[in-house]
């Protein structure tokens, strides 16, 4: 049974530490972000990583996307984050970018692809209690807290999920104003957004002139 916690100002460090034991025990969390409320798992451990595959019902070779706290965490998890990549990083993290880079070869990881597509999405989120987590729990697997193909869960109270399969949830209200990412590919010929949203193309471009506009 998932352990239901509301976060405070006088109990921040206890939960945040309930939050840190469950992960590291191969729990999954429910935390809000700024897009709406998610799963959270320790990206090295596959088990974790599978039960929110299994939870949400996600396609056997759909990747989980990966939140980390800083541009040095994200550079020990993708071998691909440098040069223009790096910019984007720079000038936009943490916030609402997502960089779909190319994982370190020999990670420990299956984050539900098995490693087939050798691509995943990568970002530093603002959420200010996620990101105390993620300084301490190093990079976490995460998705949409919501049924596969519909619109985030802004409240935790419809978070479609057994509290058998949880082991954390942390309510901080509804989000009333959910942010939707940008997401760039970091290919080999170069960047290319592929989604826009909170951040714009011309935002994009004004670092690095040279991206693209492609599809997902």
């Amino acid at each position: 049974m998932g352990v239901f916690l509301t976060l405070s100002a006088e109990d921040r460090s206890a939960t945040k530490d309930s939050v840190l034991r469950s992960v590291r025990a191969g729990g999954v969390a429910v935390l809000a972000s700024e897009n709406g409320y998610i799963y959270a798992a320790d990206a090295f451990n596959a088990l974790a990583v599978e039960r929110i595959q299994t939870i949400r019902k996600t396609d056997s070779g759909t990747a989980c996307q990966v939140f980390v706290s800083s541009i040095k965490t994200g550079g020990g998890v993708a071998r691909n984050l440098d040069g223009d990549a790096k910019l984007l990083a720079e000038k936009f993290w943490p916030g609402e970018l997502s960089l779909l880079l190319a994982p370190q070869l020999g990670l420990s990881w299956d984050l539900g692809d098995g490693g087939s597509l050798d691509e995943f999405a990568l970002r530093v989120p603002t959420s200010e209690f996620l990101l105390e987590i993620l300084h301490e729990s190093g990079p976490l697997a995460v998705a949409s807290a919501s049924v596969l193909g519909r619109p985030a869960t802004l409240d935790i109270n419809y978070v479609p999920a057994l509290p058998s399969d949880v082991g954390i949830y942390v309510d901080e209200g509804p989000i009333s104003h959910p942010s939707v990412s940008t997401i760039v590919r970091c290919g080999i010929s170069g960047l290319e957004m592929v989604r826009e949203g909170d951040i714009s193309f011309t935002q994009l471009e004004g670092v690095v002139s040279s991206i693209s506009r492609g599809t997902l």
